[in-house]
C-alpha cells in the first residue's frame, strides 16, 4: 500500500494540515523548520494516521550563529529584531 503524507502545525489550540506531499519533501520542510525559532509544533502525518515524525514548538529568540556564548548585546539585539517583526506581522494583520 502506498501512502500519502502531509505536515500539520499547532496552530489557535489545534493541530491544521498545511501543506501535503512525498515523504522526502515533507522531511526535507521540517529538517528547515528545526533551525527557526520561535515556531510552532510540527508533524509529519502519513495517510493511515501514523505520526512519523514531530518537531516540538519553540518560544525563544533564535539569535543565530555565534562563534561561542551570546553575550547580552546579541540577546538584546535579537529581541528587539523580533519586536520589529511581531509589530509588522500585527500591521499586516491590521490592514
Amino acid at each position: 500500500m502506498k501512502h500519502e503524507y502531509h505536515l500539520e502545525s499547532f496552530a489557535i489550540g489545534k493541530w491544521l494540515k498545511i501543506l501535503q506531499g512525498s515523504l522526502q519533501y515533507c522531511q526535507g520542510f521540517l529538517d528547515a523548520r528545526k533551525d527557526y525559532a520561535p515556531r510552532n509544533a510540527y508533524r509529519l502525518m502519513r495517510s493511515d494516521g501514523r505520526v512519523m515524525e514531530e518537531v516540538a514548538a519553540r518560544e525563544d529568540v533564535n539569535i543565530g550563529q555565534i562563534a561561542g556564548w551570546p553575550s547580552a548585546e546579541q540577546y538584546e539585539a535579537a529581541a528587539n529584531k523580533a519586536l520589529e517583526r511581531a509589530k509588522a506581522i500585527r500591521e499586516r494583520a491590521n490592514h
